[in-house]
């Protein structure tokens, strides 16, 4: 009688792992519908960065060793790694951008402005600019990103209320 009630509870308990193992299934299979009803609207949002990327991005500016290096010898080319990236994303990086001019790191400020650069050269920012972009070079010289700085900050004066 033991041995009978004893395979009865494993029995019980066998089936009971399985229905739950059915269910984490299903509910995985949830989730992943979830996720990419999430995925489909995040992708429609104007670029398919996040708020958290741009943001991670910004900071890695100011990290002069957040670049990569081709070429080799005399004819090395340095990639600003993060001012592309930023570059890339275009009109959801730039009102960020605009904040980080204000840096007091000169290294970064350059390469916010570089940023700034090739993100006003975006599509979606063109749409509205009619092709007018932050007209600036990558220069590390404080003295010269004064006035570039003025340069970007008129520019999204006058472009602005398309974030708002």
């Amino acid at each position: 009688m033991k041995r009978v009630l004893l395979l009865f509870l494993l029995g019980l308990l066998l089936v009971g792992c399985t229905n739950t193992s059915v269910n984490i299934k299903e509910k995985n299979n949830d989730n992943s519908k979830v996720n990419k009803e999430q995925n489909k609207k995040d992708d429609s949002k104007e670029g398919s960065k996040s708020t958290e990327d741009v943001l991670y991005y910004i900071d890695k500016l100011k990290d002069e060793d957040f670049v990569s290096v081709s070429g080799d010898g005399e004819n090395q080319k340095i990639w600003y790694t993060a001012a592309e990236e930023l570059g890339k994303m275009g009109k959801h990086a730039i009102p960020f951008l605009i904040k980080n001019l204000d840096t007091k790191n000169d290294y970064e400020r350059a390469l916010t402005l570089y940023a700034l650069l090739l993100a006003s050269q975006d599509e979606s920012v063109a749409e509205f600019t009619n092709g007018e972009y932050i007209d600036v070079n990558l220069d590390f010289d404080p003295k010269v990103q004064e006035g570039y700085v003025k340069v970007a900050k008129a520019w999204w004066e006058k472009y602005k209320g398309n974030w708002e």
